[in-house]
């Protein structure tokens, strides 16, 4: 019972089945602090470490032959006899330093990985956060629009009952409303599908939220893109740190194949009893070769040693295209931003919903223009909302390209 509660709590506290997030801060937090994925890369750091201290180690062991033997004499008799062998293989070319220095170099490119994993975690946390609140935002209007189209039918169909309004203005408000209840159906499979990627990206089971109370806060529209952020690019993401120590193991394994067409040697003495002689005696063992001299390991470690360096300079020039790439994004994202008059833009589409109803009402629009005037107001808040979510996802975008998560949370107005 004792056991089996233990158990449970161990299972609860590697992997909760529910968590709370209530902003965009804790959940790149939580991700980077709690996910599976994390410890798979500590595991892999481990495993380094173990390998590190294997490949620190000797190659070859003393080993110790004892023979011994009872022989028959031709004139009579018999005597015990014995032969005892230690031998000792003896590295050269420097190859357990050399393998060492390999070791150490798989131990920092692990460590690197366990960085560039904190990294990912933090920015796909923020991206499925802001996924998932722009999905029920965009569900919210696609219900109002529902709504609204509703009423537009109910106040047709009462009109036609009185002899007001005929069969053709019900059809289309019907047709009007069916469309609105489809979208409104394809958003809350948007937003369900973003309630998985989120509980994914923080590497949890379920999520516990009111999604009436999610928040995110302002972007700062002047926030400035730091400068030389190339340079800061380059000192600061861990995959690429991570790939300039891939090099650093071609280059150690280059030397290490180069170190093996060396051949070891073995030294070994012999101490014996033989007929009531005593023997001593003392050997060295040189192999020859001549079937298998290693060069092939070595031309391939060459090969694989220019692969990585090629892939170093390319990832370099890439990272280059993607900074300025990102900051033009996120210059255009920002501009766009800029330009249009949030606050302004959902009151006049409210206003034009207003408006409209006021005017079919009074007879000074049919049901078809007040079909378009609600749709056009509502489309405008989607836009709207749209530009927003972008601008977001050119900030995060740009954070992710400098390896730096924490200007996601530098360029908010809390």
């Amino acid at each position: 019972m004792y056991t089996r509660s233990f158990m449970m709590g161990i299972i609860l506290c590697v992997q909760p089945l529910y968590v709370h997030a209530e902003s965009l801060q804790e959940s790149m937090h939580m991700a980077a602090k709690q996910h599976p994925m994390l410890q798979m890369a500590e595991q892999n750091i481990t495993a380094a470490k173990g390998n590190l201290m294997e490949q620190g180690a000797y190659a070859y062991n003393p080993e110790l032959l004892i023979e011994p033997q009872r022989r028959r004499l031709n004139g009579g008799g018999a005597t015990n006899d014995y032969y005892l062998t230690f031998s000792q293989g003896i590295e050269m070319g420097g190859k357990q330093a050399l393998r060492e220095r390999s070791a150490k170099a798989m131990l920092h490119v692990a460590q690197q990985h366990k960085k560039v994993t904190r990294q990912q975690l933090s920015i796909q946390a923020a991206k499925a956060y802001v996924t998932r609140y722009f999905a029920n935002r965009l569900l919210k209007m696609r219900q109002q629009q529902r709504d609204m189209l509703m009423v537009v039918k109910l106040a047709v169909v009462q009109k036609m009952a009185v002899g007001q309004s005929n069969q053709l203005a019900v059809n289309l408000a019907q047709s009007a409303l069916a469309s609105a209840l489809n979208a409104t159906t394809l958003a809350k499979q948007n937003l369900m599908r973003s309630q998985k990627a989120y509980a994914l990206a923080l590497g949890q089971k379920n999520i516990v939220t009111d999604l009436s109370r999610l928040q995110l806060p302002e972007l700062y529209i002047d926030w400035k893109t730091p400068e030389h952020a190339y340079q800061i690019a380059l000192a600061s993401r861990p995959d690429l740190l991570a790939l300039q120590a891939q090099g650093k193991v071609s280059d150690a394994q280059v030397a290490l194949a180069d170190a093996a067409r060396i051949s070891d040697l073995t030294l070994s003495a012999k101490v014996a009893r033989e007929a009531g002689d005593q023997l001593l005696s003392v050997a060295i063992t040189v192999p020859f070769a001549l079937w298998n001299n290693h060069t092939g390991a070595y031309r391939a470690s060459l090969a694989n040693q220019e692969r990585m360096d090629t892939r170093v300079i390319w990832a370099k020039q890439q990272l280059r295209y993607d900074v300025e790439n990102a900051i033009e994004n996120h210059r255009n994202a920002m501009q766009s931003l800029s330009d249009i008059r949030i606050y302004q833009m959902q009151q006049s589409a409210n206003d034009t919903i207003r408006l409209a109803q006021q005017a079919y009402d009074a007879g000074e629009l049919d049901l078809e223009e007040w079909v378009v005037h609600i749709r056009q107001a509502l489309d405008a808040q989607i836009t709207t909302l749209d530009i927003i979510k972008q601008a977001w996802f050119s900030r995060i975008l740009l954070a992710q390209v400098l390896g730096h998560p924490e200007y996601i949370l530098q360029g908010i107005q809390s």
